[in-house]
């Protein structure tokens, strides 16, 4: 295994757990106004130091190892999946950051305006994050 597959493995864990222990912080934010306020600006601090990084170091890691055999099969589709859930995530990073600047200003409704798109990317992403993972699995069986 090369210490630049090490790194892409380590950051996909990484981002996993991120995904983890954001989805407990959105589950504290329905109790009141004051926990969204809180989780919204807890889950802005994860994806900036943590989340952002751990993707953007997922996908340039993935890109650094692509070669001519990767764009055929499972692995092909590991790939788009893979591409597919960055984007997904970004939009999730969208809207987190939209809904703290909302949360700054103390603006209750305007944050929740922000629940669709986050909806969409956590709708989007995990489908796509979980089947490249399988893929990815299923490719290394093979």
């Amino acid at each position: 295994m090369t210490p630049l597959l090490v790194l892409h493995l380590v950051a996909v864990g990484i981002w996993l757990g991120v995904i983890g222990a954001e989805f407990f912080i959105e589950f504290d934010a329905v109790k009141d106004d004051e926990s969204h306020i809180k989780a919204s600006k807890m889950h802005f601090a994860t994806d900036i130091w943590i989340e952002i990084p751990a993707f953007l170091t997922v996908g340039i890691t993935g890109l650094l190892m692509l070669n001519a055999s990767h764009m055929e099969g499972l692995f092909l589709y590991k790939i788009i999946f893979g591409l597919l859930a960055i984007v997904f995530n970004l939009v999730c990073v969208v809207a987190v950051y939209r809904r703290r600047n909302f949360a700054l200003l103390g603006d209750i409704a305007g944050m929740k305006t922000t629940n669709p798109l986050m909806r969409l990317g956590g709708a989007g992403f995990i489908p796509c994050f979980l089947i490249a993972i399988v893929l990815a699995i299923l490719s290394v069986l093979q």
